[in-house]
C-alpha cells in the first residue's frame, strides 16, 4: 500500500506526483472520545456508522476538510497528521519521514495553484464520509514558522419534508507560532449528525522526540 501526495503548480499539465511506499504498523482502534456517558454513547454511535466505499458517499455520509499553510511563500514548512477516531492516520510527518493512507476515502496533497497568490502554496487534507467522534490533528513543523488552519465539515445528508438536508461548519486557527521540530496537537469534533457542528481545540505544542 502507499500515500499518494500531489503538488499542484499553476500551468497546463503540470501535475507532479510522488508516491512514496511504506510499511506501517498495525492499525489501533484507540478512541480519542473523552468523557463518562457521554463517551460511551460517542464509542456507540462510532462504531454504528459504516465507512464508505465509494467517492459518491461523500455527500450522503458527510465530509471533513482541513487546510493548512504557513507564514512563507512555497510548500507549507508543517506536515500534518490526522487520526481518528477508529486509530486510523492520514498525513505525513516531516521529521520522522513516515507517511499514513489508513482511511477508507481519503486524500491529502499540496496545492499551489492558490489564485489570490502565485508564489503560495497550501496542504490539504479531505475525507470522505468521516465516522463521528474526536479526530488528532498533529502539526509539525520543519522550520520555526507560524501556521493557519481551516477546518470544515459537512454533515450527512438526511430526507425530511422539503428533500435532502445537511449543514456544514467550521473553526479556523490563524497565525499559531510554532518552534522547529516542535508538533502542535488539535483535537477536532466533528459528527455526521446535522444539528451537530465542527469543533477543535488546539492543545500544548510537545518538543519532538530526539
Amino acid at each position: 500500500m502507499g500515500v499518494t501526495f500531489i503538488v499542484r503548480i499553476p500551468g497546463p499539465l503540470k501535475v507532479f506526483m510522488l508516491i512514496l511506499v511504506l510499511a506501517w504498523p498495525a492499525l489501533s482502534y484507540a478512541s480519542f472520545v473523552y468523557g463518562s456517558s457521554a463517551a460511551h454513547e460517542s464509542a456507540r454511535q462510532m462504531l454504528d456508522e459504516i465507512d464508505p466505499n465509494e467517492i459518491q458517499e461523500c455527500s450522503s455520509l458527510g465530509q471533513l476538510e482541513i487546510v493548512f499553510r504557513t507564514d512563507k511563500d512555497g510548500p507549507p514548512l508543517v506536515g500534518v497528521v490526522l487520526t481518528d477516531p477508529r486509530g486510523r492516520r492520514l498525513g505525513f510527518d516531516p521529521l520522522d519521514k513516515r507517511a499514513w493512507d489508513e482511511l477508507p476515502v481519503a486524500q491529502g496533497y499540496i496545492d499551489c495553484n492558490i489564485l489570490d497568490h502565485e508564489d503560495s502554496c497550501e496542504g490539504l487534507v479531505q475525507i470522505c464520509g468521516p465516522v463521528s467522534g474526536t479526530y488528532k490533528l498533529e502539526v509539525i513543523a520543519q522550520q520555526t514558522t507560524a501556521y493557519s488552519l481551516s477546518i470544515s465539515g459537512r454533515s450527512k445528508e438526511t430526507h425530511d419534508g422539503h428533500g435532502l438536508q445537511f449543514s456544514r461548519s467550521e473553526a479556523n486557527f490563524s497565525n499559531v507560532a510554532i518552534h522547529g521540530g516542535v508538533r502542535s496537537v488539535v483535537f477536532v469534533d466533528y459528527s455526521r449528525d446535522p444539528q451537530e457542528k465542527v469543533a477543535a481545540q488546539l492543545q500544548l505544542s510537545l518538543q519532538a522526540q530526539r
